[in-house]
């Protein structure tokens, strides 16, 4: 059987960091947690599950820091989690059984991000998570750090998700403080780099040098395909949000060129041509995206919601307008068996009840 060293890196995660290390423990065969500045009693509990404890000066280097952690590992494998990840007892079974016959140099995972009221994954993406530790498994970037894949490659069907506490405060301008430290010491950005800093940037409201720094990612030969295309749904959405709705179509038509059209561009296309009052153009944008495949598989941000509850929400009005009120009805009616409680979902839930009766019979 393969052995894990789960590696981490933390800084004041008392709250959490005991959920992620009991999960842990039940699959990992060491457990390494370097701590990055903690004032709160992190490496104390972080002590009662592991002798390997390290400090790590704080850089604004995320590679560095998980560098190191994979520098003290003497399994054959490293895995990474960050302290508010959840591993459930199911998943734990699936990394047993992996051990028994481990069949990748890198391993990638689905990690569920977010969540709907109901516990369904709202935001989802592969990463690479378990990696033969043989020296080729590298962090990089200062942010939005990864791991180049290498060897053989496997995407399973193991889970990890992303539970952060809801009282955590949210560091919306950490990532941007860093790249701008990193860029200041004179970094050079990559592709890569190039899309996350622009993502990073409309985030925190910079949103024409945002649209500039995703547009120069485009013209990097070898940028990823995936980026490209989740980068014009990005550039579509600022401009939208400019007013300049010729430049948001013509963004997300364009994302097309890249790879098969994804839902975001699509519900973009719709919204467009709702706010126009040409329902039927926007029937049809959201109906596509209600066929849209998942290619979380491929890299992308998967968001459900994208697929199924909002052109349901959009497409019962579009159609009401249409005059096609019985498919209209419809529409609600799935888009209410998957959210019940979106504040859409029940307006048009009064709404619906005005012409079709009591709804709950």
């Amino acid at each position: 059987m393969a052995k894990i060293s789960l590696c981490m890196i933390v800084k004041n995660e008392e709250k959490v960091l005991r959920r992620c290390l009991d999960a842990a423990k039940r699959f990992a065969d060491e457990i390494i947690v370097v701590d990055t500045g903690s004032d709160d009693s992190t490496r104390e509990i972080a002590r009662a599950y592991t002798d390997k404890v390290y400090d790590f000066e704080w850089n604004y280097d995320f590679s560095a820091a998980r560098n190191y952690s994979f520098s003290k590992a003497e399994s054959e494998y490293v895995m990474w989690l960050d302290a508010d990840d959840v591993v459930r007892d199911e998943e734990t079974v699936k990394i047993n059984a992996w051990k028994k016959n481990p069949d990748a140099d890198t391993l990638y995972c689905f990690y569920d991000a977010s969540f709907d009221s109901n516990g369904n994954p709202t935001f989802t993406f592969m990463r690479e998570r378990i990696m033969k530790n043989d020296g080729r498994a590298v962090w990089k970037g200062f942010i939005h750090e990864c791991v180049t894949p290498f060897g053989k490659v496997v995407k399973s069907d193991i889970r990890i998700e992303h539970r952060p506490l809801p009282d955590k405060p949210k560091k919306i301008d950490r990532n941007l403080e860093i790249y701008r430290k990193n860029i200041q010491k004179g970094a050079r950005l990559n592709a890569r780099d190039k899309f996350y800093y622009g993502k990073e940037l409309l985030t925190n409201g910079y949103t024409e040098e945002g649209i500039l720094m995703i547009e120069s990612m485009l013209n990097v030969h070898g940028a990823f395909y995936v980026n490209k295309i989740e980068g014009l749904r990005l550039i579509g959405d600022a401009k939208h949000r400019l007013g300049d709705r010729t430049g948001a179509k013509k963004a997300y038509v364009m994302s097309f060129v890249y790879g098969a059209p994804r839902a975001g561009a699509l519900n973009g296309l719709g919204r467009l041509a709702k706010e126009d009052e040409d329902y039927a153009e926007a029937a049809l944008w959201f109906n596509a995206a209600l066929n849209c495949a998942d290619h979380s598989r491929e890299g992308d941000f998967e968001r459900a919601e994208e697929r199924g509850l909002f052109p349901y929400i959009e497409l019962s009005c579009c159609l009401w307008r249409l005059n096609r009120r019985e498919e209209a009805f419809e529409m609600h009616k799935k888009a209410a068996a998957l959210a019940p409680d979106h504040p859409s979902v029940k307006y048009n839930e009064k709404f619906f009840s005005k012409y079709f009766g009591n709804l709950k019979k």
